[in-house]
């Protein structure tokens, strides 16, 4: 051992290592930028300068390849060590301003502008020949080299020819202080690393826009009503993928619902391979993708615990049988933002006489307000959406924490860079932390694979459960929904807006029963697959807690077809149960009711009645003979309504099985 001092501390070295190696090891910082343990020591960056004392004499000299020698000082922060290292940072960030390691440095070492104008402001080598020294002692191979002299030298092969090697060993990249070494001209290395990163890059972006196009395939199919009832299931697709819907369906219908199998698969992908259904799958996240800064702009990364706070209270919502919050859920949100857009266009260009064309109510575009918003606020943040509020988000997030498949960032290789950051369509980067990635955040786009000048980013396969993450929901997540959950919980309790004596007055879909809104998603495919539109979204005239569910609607709209169970078949959640063709005929909607003062006697709803529940009568004090309707035959199905004659109030009601009123008429039938 050799004994050393260094800032008056008595320091034990290995024979043979360096001064900087002894500083190192005791604990005491010099900088340095050329220097590696498993490398020879050359001096390139002068940062590491000290000075000796010795025999009354100093000497200011490179640390890295000083070897330590018994009974020497060693000072390390004198004013003439500062400022000389100052000029050469100085010197250094004049030759690369732009890169953020030499930017860092230099300002540990004071100086925050360069002094001298940069030949090239983009340059990011620093001639340390870490690499060149990583390639002829680690390899052996010799490849790479300083060519050159003053300013024209660089890094580069023999005669600046491409060497095959370099495209498969990259064991210099590591080495490499500012990133340069994947950027040099004559020397393509790293080439086949960033190549594979591109690649998967590429084709998630071609998987994403597919299933895209997919959904909006589905969605036309769903708008043209083109698709034949039998083959109705595939329109809500990605419905029946959707894991919360799955689970809060489930949640709120006391049952499990074979029809979401397909969730199992997406929860499955989920552990596996991280948040892939953010952007991989998801339509309302390529949406989202398309423009927006990149980023953090939002400085406040426990807002991210808004998305787990609402997907509790949907939770609690469900376990309380209602859905109310599923107002939340982004792929209901696009099903009906996009619908709602097209339809009126759709219905208008399918009009033989255009003038027969009737604008939809603000009721309609009211449903068209949560897609808009989401696109409005991914101008503050891209994916402002995805980041603070999706739910769905926030499940698969919990189930990422645990999945096999992470971002991992090689902190022997990273340099801080910050490309990764500044790319990353989720914000999830922090540069706080090492420029690592909450699981939960990360939604495994890999845009920024491609971006690391120090192929210092990969994918593997990996711990089950990271923890501690930057974004753990925790105290604030509980009060939070205990909050907002008590508002909501106490909203069905009070009875706010009469939503009670609301639910029992609206007619809904054949089939549906009394967990109907228990098991409603509120995603409107009903609706729109309806071919006579008698389906139409509710605003508050079912309480408030069933807003834009289906109801049924012979007023307004048309009735329900004989021969169509399209609304079954499509429903996701099957709060509408999927009734074969004849059972669906046989399920009572209402009971359809005739007002003998408005009635014209033309007869038509006895005429056209599939149910054939309509029978002459004469009315006690009215002259004439009226149809009169058997509620024992009758389901509701407004047929009647529709061939009724307009008229400003109505000779034909159908009202809720337990809502009708007594008839205050007394009637004897007609017989032949």
């Amino acid at each position: 051992m050799v004994n050393l001092t260094i800032n008056g501390e008595r320091i034990a070295a290995a024979e043979g290592s360096t001064v900087l190696e002894a500083a190192q090891k005791a604990g005491i910082y010099i900088p340095t930028l050329c220097h590696h343990k498993d490398l020879t020591p050359y001096g390139a960056c002068r940062l590491c300068l000290v000075e000796i004392r010795r025999n009354g004499r100093s000497l200011v000299s490179t640390s890295c390849n000083l070897p330590v020698e018994e009974g020497m000082t060693i000072v390390t922060d004198t004013a003439e060590v500062a400022a000389t290292r100052k000029e050469c940072a100085n010197f250094i960030l004049s030759r690369c301003p732009e890169v953020p390691a030499v930017q860092r440095m230099a300002a540990s070492l004071g100086v925050e502008q360069p002094s001298f104008p940069a030949d090239d402001p983009k340059a990011d080598c620093i001639l340390c020949t870490l690499c060149v020294r990583a390639c002829d002692e680690l390899t052996d191979e010799h490849v790479i080299g300083m060519v050159g002299r003053g300013a024209d030298r660089r890094v580069s092969t023999a005669y600046g020819e491409r060497v095959a090697v370099c495209d498969t060993c990259n064991k210099c990249v590591p080495y490499c202080p500012t990133g340069a070494i994947t950027h040099l001209p004559d020397a393509p290395i790293g080439v086949a690393f960033k190549a594979n990163a591109n690649k998967w890059k590429r084709i998630r972006q071609v998987v994403q826009y597919a299933f895209l196009a997919i959904f909006l395939a589905l969605m036309a199919l769903t708008l043209l009503r083109t698709a034949p009832p039998a083959h109705a299931g595939p329109v809500n697709l990605f419905s029946r993928a959707n894991p919360l819907q799955a689970i809060i369906a489930m949640i709120g219908g006391r049952e499990a619902i074979i029809n979401y199998f397909p969730a199992l698969i997406i929860i499955a992908l989920t552990f596996v391979f991280g948040r892939v259904w953010c952007a991989w799958i998801c339509p309302m996240g390529a949406f989202l993708e398309l423009y927006g800064r990149v980023g953090r702009k939002i400085n406040m990364p426990r807002l991210r615990e808004l998305k787990y706070v609402i997907l509790a209270v949907i939770v609690l919502m469900a376990a309380l049988g209602s859905l109310a919050f599923m107002y939340f859920e982004p792929i209901t949100i696009a099903v009906r933002g996009l619908t709602g857009i097209f339809r009126p266009v759709v219905e208008y260009t399918q009009l033989e006489d255009k003038k027969d064309f009737v604008m939809p109510g603000i009721a309609w575009w009211a449903m068209i307000i949560p897609f808009a918003l989401l696109l409005l606020l991914n101008v503050i943040e891209k994916r402002f959406w995805c980041r603070y509020l999706c739910p769905l988000g926030g499940l698969l997030g919990l189930f990422s924490k645990f999945s096999w498949t992470k971002r991992f960032v090689d902190q022997k290789s990273c340099v801080k860079c910050g490309e990764c950051a500044s790319i990353c369509t989720m914000g999830a980067i922090s540069d706080k932390l090492d420029f690592k990635s909450d699981p939960a955040e990360c939604i495994m786009c890999m845009d920024c694979g491609p971006v690391c000048p120090k192929n210092a980013i990969t994918f593997p396969k990996g711990e089950l459960l990271t923890f501690p993450n930057e974004v753990d929901p925790g105290r604030r997540t509980a009060l939070g929904t205990i909050g907002l959950g008590a508002l909501a919980v106490g909203a069905l309790a009070l009875d706010v807006g009469q939503a009670k004596a609301a639910k029992s007055s609206v007619l809904r879909p054949p089939g549906a029963g009394e967990d109907f809104l228990a098991k409603c998603i509120r995603c409107d495919q009903c609706i729109e697959g309806c071919p006579t539109h008698v389906l139409q979204p509710a605003a508050f005239e079912g309480g408030w807690d069933a807003l834009w569910t289906p109801e049924f609607d012979p007023f307004v709209a048309g009735y329900c077809d004989y021969e169509c169970n399209r609304c079954g078949e499509i429903c996701p959640s099957q709060a509408i149960p999927k009734l074969s063709l004849e059972d669906k005929r046989k399920a009572v909607i209402g009971i359809a009711q005739v007002n003998f003062e408005t009635c014209v006697r033309c007869m038509d709803c006895l005429e056209n009645c599939p149910y054939e529940c309509f029978y002459e009568v004469e009315v006690e004090g009215i002259r004439g003979v009226f149809p009169k309707v058997d509620p024992t035959n009758c389901v509701g199905c407004g047929i009647c309504i529709a061939v009724c004659p307009a008229q400003d109030e109505r000779a034909v009601v159908v009202y809720p099985v337990d809502a009708v009123p007594e008839d205050p008429y007394v009637t004897t039938p007609v017989t032949d």
